[in-house]
């Protein structure tokens, strides 16, 4: 597409204005778009193209409704539609996913953005819907970041800390969840691209300074500097410019001219080890990934 050029300063009000025709009448759907977080503003930017629905998953009406609110404000005739769900519960997900598709309201999905996440925990234990035929084609989204580069890839043989609990910590955990994002993205692009066109795509959206660094304090975010930035200070994001990377992933039909691109940052490609690891890049791990995946959910996805 010409007319903008895609950067690190690029806003997702652009990026949905330049593509409107990617938004216009298309059905998306948010996980964790709660007030002042990154979901929270794809969604609101994602209003500015005249959505046909925005459907917003969340924990609680409550949570949700400024983001609605906010939605309605830009445009008040879009249709958006609030589903509970738990994310750390499988059940919940399960639920969440059957009222989804036993709505006579929801036809299809368009684009899947799996957004809600949450940065340097305590240790604690815890859908296709669209065939793709036609154009623009459908899209899941999967919000990561950097933090790939944070661990060593993922233990696969105690990959909760379960066996091992007191080997817990928090930036090893979140850089295995972080090349996990990676490896899913990739196993679905495995499973659904040549079979039903569906793509799907990873990204690093930048620092962004919201609710995602609650359990964050000092000696944290010491520890993350040094090893994802190598001590040095670190550059932020405003959401909207935090958003722009999702909402590029999301709608521009120019990135599938790079077949085997599949993260990004600052709305572009890129497979920078000091941004992208390598480990999450890896094809074998990927197949890993699924079976093990399969085994902690209980459940066969034969896509």
């Amino acid at each position: 597409m010409s007319g903008i050029n895609f950067d690190l300063n690029t806003e997702g009000v652009d990026v949905v204005r330049h593509l409107q025709d990617r938004v216009s009448g298309r059905t998306f759907l948010i996980t964790g778009p709660s007030e002042g977080g990154i979901g929270a503003e794809t969604a609101i930017s994602l209003a500015h193209g005249n959505p046909a629905l925005l459907i917003l998953v969340g924990r609680t009406l409550t949570t949700i409704q400024p983001t609605i609110d906010a939605i309605h404000a830009v445009n008040p005739s879009i249709s958006v539609k609030f589903i509970a769900a738990d994310l750390t519960s499988l059940n919940s997900v399960r639920e969440a996913a059957c009222e989804i598709l036993n709505d006579a309201s929801i036809t299809h999905i368009d684009v899947l953005i799996n957004n809600a996440a949450v940065m340097a925990s305590p240790y604690e234990l815890t859908l296709k819907t669209s065939a793709g035929t036609g154009k623009p084609q459908t899209r899941i989204i999967n919000v990561s970041s950097k933090g790939s580069i944070l661990g060593s890839g993922i233990r696969w043989d105690d990959p909760s800390f379960t066996r091992r609990p007191e080997e817990y910590n928090a930036w090893d955990a979140y850089g295995q969840a972080k090349t996990a994002n990676v490896l899913f993205t990739l196993a679905l692009n495995k499973r659904l691209l040549a079979k039903t066109g569906i793509r799907s795509y990873a990204l690093h959206p930048g620092v962004i300074y919201t609710n995602l660094l609650r359990y964050m304090d000092g000696e944290l975010m010491e520890e993350m500097k040094q090893r994802a930035w190598k001590g040095q200070e670190i550059s932020s994001k405003t959401l909207q410019q935090g958003c722009a990377t999702t909402l590029r992933a999301a709608l521009d039909p120019e990135l599938e001219k790079e077949a085997d691109g599949v993260f990004l940052k600052d709305c572009q490609f890129t497979k920078d080890p000091e941004i992208v690891a390598p480990w999450a890049l890896d094809e074998g791990g990927a197949e890993w990934l699924w079976g093990l995946s399969e085994g902690l959910v209980g459940e066969k996805f034969e896509l």
